[in-house]
């Protein structure tokens, strides 16, 4: 009789040291999804709709490159979107991109391009898949004729939406919508404003 008691009591012990271990792994779990990660991510894509407004008249970068030779596409790249995740929903840290388009103005090389250095903050509602993000900072636009060239810097806002779509733990290949405008001190000779929007196929990594 002593002997089974001591087989169910080291049984039970057995038990309950298991459920014990399991829960603090579930626990540990949950205080590690809980706590600070990192991402990274870049993209790439066409730009649309770039523009600025000079002494109250809007130029496209395609009015501007009228008549160029050579002319590139409107092309967008998401430099780098780097910071930390302060929960499995929310990431917050630096956006840095551009959209720029050139060509030849009677034989000179010419170069539109405008820059975004912004804090942003990304919110997955669903923790991974849709997620929206905004950001606001630094921003310049670079007008280069062939003939002159001037750098007028401002401040900018950036709203978008994409999906990341998860390949492996921690990879997502990315599929994202941003608008951005841009203010400026304009000048008779300098923009007081620009705006431009992306859609960028990229990369980004979560830990």
């Amino acid at each position: 009789m002593n002997f089974s008691c001591r087989i169910a009591a080291v049984a039970g012990l057995s038990c309950a040291t298991g459920f014990a271990s399991a829960a603090a792994a579930a626990e540990a779990d949950k205080s590690e999804s809980r706590g600070f990660g990192w991402y990274v991510g870049t993209g790439i894509g066409p730009g649309f709709g770039a523009k600025y407004k000079l002494n109250g008249q809007s130029i496209t970068f395609d009015d501007r490159l009228q008549g160029a030779t050579d002319k590139t596409s409107l092309v967008a790249v998401n430099v780098v979107n780097a910071g930390i995740a302060l929960s499995s929903n929310l990431l917050v840290g630096f956006s840095g991109s551009l959209v720029a388009q050139g060509g030849k103005l009677a034989g000179n090389d010419a170069h539109l391009q405008i820059n975004n250095y912004l804090a942003a903050l990304t919110w997955f509602p669903a923790e991974k898949g849709f997620f929206l993000r905004g950001g606001a900072g630094l921003s310049n636009i670079f007008i280069d004729t062939g003939v002159s060239s001037d750098r007028v810097n401002g401040f900018g806002i950036l709203v978008g939406a994409g999906y990341a779509l998860q390949i492996a733990r921690g990879h997502n290949i990315t599929f994202t919508v941003d608008y951005s405008r841009q203010s400026y001190s304009g000048s008779s000779t300098k923009p007081d404003n620009s705006e431009f929007g992306a859609a960028y196929l990229g990369y980004m990594y979560r830990r």
